[in-house]
């Protein structure tokens, strides 16, 4: 029964890559995403969710931006897992983040693995899964990525951003990037940069995952093996981040 209970995540997770149940916005290839690596990336897929009500005004909106293991659902039931959203304490109706109040937007970073552009999504060119194909991407093309969002929504400017972790690095960029479209930046348990002391810790747990026997140079899902990345609470592990 283990191996069959894996055998179906993988599958799910696979599917979420490319046909998430969540809202999507795909940019053609002739509207690409400038990365800091100066590789114009498209077509580009970005997935996100949505709770509360857009004002008249447009005034309202507050980003959420989700951490390295997180996702963009954030008071919604996991389609993978199963389990509840991971910020329902501080989400929803009558909330710190009042979904009476505002409409919150939380995207999937791109270089995730739950809908927007990432190593587990199809590579046009080839038909299988990018894996380490893929571009390096760092915090401020995840933050270009969700400008573009906020562009083809038609929201000029956002009451407030807020995250933690990885989406506290989020939440600096956008106010260093954006600042005229951000009222209020809430970033929580975040840093401007890593130090060599986390830097060093990184690469020992890539290290760790590269001398897994079924590494197979990254390509899981084109082989059918699980990362051993992957957190147990949730269905991640596929994310291709740089951190500077």
């Amino acid at each position: 029964m283990a191996e069959l209970g894996t055998t179906l995540d993988l599958a799910d997770r696979r599917r979420e890559a490319d046909h998430p149940h969540s809202l999507i916005v795909r940019f053609p290839a002739n509207n690409p995403l400038r990365l800091d690596a100066g590789i114009d990336f498209g077509p580009l897929q970005i997935a996100y969710q949505t709770y509360g009500k857009l004002n008249a005004e447009r005034g309202n909106a507050v980003l959420v931006c989700h951490a390295l293991t997180g996702d963009q659902h954030v008071v919604n039931d996991h389609p993978v897992t199963g389990k509840p959203g991971w910020w329902e304490t501080m989400v929803g109706p009558g909330r710190p983040i009042d979904t009476d109040r505002y409409f919150v937007i939380c995207p999937n970073v791109v270089g995730g693995c739950m809908g927007s552009s990432g190593p587990a999504s199809t590579n046009p060119a080839t038909g299988m899964p990018y894996g380490l194909d893929f571009p390096v991407i760092t915090v401020r093309d995840m933050v270009r990525a969700q400008a573009m969002l906020l562009d083809y929504l038609g929201i000029d400017s956002l009451f407030a951003v807020a995250g933690g972790s990885m989406g506290g690095m989020q939440v600096l960029q956008w106010a260093a990037s954006y600042p005229q479209r951000v009222f209020a930046a809430l970033p929580i348990a975040a840093a401007t940069r890593h130090s060599a002391q986390n830097i060093a810790f990184h690469e020992v747990g890539r290290q760790a995952v590269m001398a897994d026997p079924d590494w197979r140079a990254g390509r899981y899902f084109r082989r059918g093996h699980q990362s051993p990345a992957r957190p147990r609470r949730r269905a991640h592990g596929c994310a291709h981040y740089l951190f500077v």
